[in-house]
C-alpha cells in the first residue's frame, strides 16, 4: 500500500511542473501537447492512488477474516475444554462431556478425528445387523467405529 504513495507523489511532482510551464507557454500546439502530458501524469497519480486504495480494502478485509478467525478458534478451546478423551469400549475413543454421568451410550459422543480438527462432528449410533455390534458414524466421513458393546462406566 505504501509503494504507491511515492508513485502517486511522483506523478502529482510531474504534473505541478508541467502545470508551472503551461504558464509561460504562448504557442497554442505546445500548449496542447503540455495539457496532455499533464493530463497522463494525474491519470497516473489516480490510478497509484486507486492501487493503493483497493490494496488497502483488501488488507482491512483479511484483517477482519482473521479477526474472525482468531475469535472462533478462543471460543472453541473453551468449549473444548468441556470435553474429555472417553474410551467408550476397548479401542474406541470419543470426546464426552466432562460432567457427563451415566453410561457412555447414552452420551452425546463427539468423534475424534474431527474433533482434534477443530470441528464438531456428533457420532450417530446405528445397528450393525452381522454380528449384532454397534456401529457410530460420524456424518465428516470418518471410517466407522464398530464394537461389541459400551464399556461400563466405573
Amino acid at each position: 500500500m505504501i509503494e504507491y504513495l511515492p508513485q502517486a507523489l511522483s506523478s502529482l511532482s510531474v504534473a505541478l511542473d508541467i502545470g508551472k510551464g503551461l504558464v509561460s507557454v504562448r504557442d497554442s500546439a505546445k500548449l496542447q501537447e503540455e495539457l496532455i502530458k499533464f493530463n497522463s501524469a494525474i491519470i497516473s497519480a489516480q490510478s497509484d492512488i486507486l492501487a493503493s486504495q483497493n490494496e488497502r480494502s483488501s488488507l482491512t478485509s483479511k484483517i477482519s477474516d482473521l479477526e474472525k478467525e482468531c475469535m472462533r478458534l478462543k471460543s472453541w478451546e473453551a468449549e473444548r475444554n468441556a470435553y474429555a478423551l472417553n474410551e467408550i469400549t476397548t479401542g474406541v475413543f470419543a470426546y464426552i462431556k466432562n460432567d457427563f454421568v451415566g453410561e457412555f451410550k447414552n452420551a452425546h459422543k463427539y468423534c475424534c478425528n474431527c474433533f482434534d480438527n477443530y470441528k464438531k462432528s456428533t457420532l450417530q449410533q446405528f445397528q450393525v445387523t452381522e454380528g449384532r455390534k454397534i456401529g457410530l458414524s460420524c456424518h465428516n466421513k470418518c471410517p466407522d467405529l464398530i464394537f461389541q458393546s459400551y464399556k461400563n462406566v466405573t
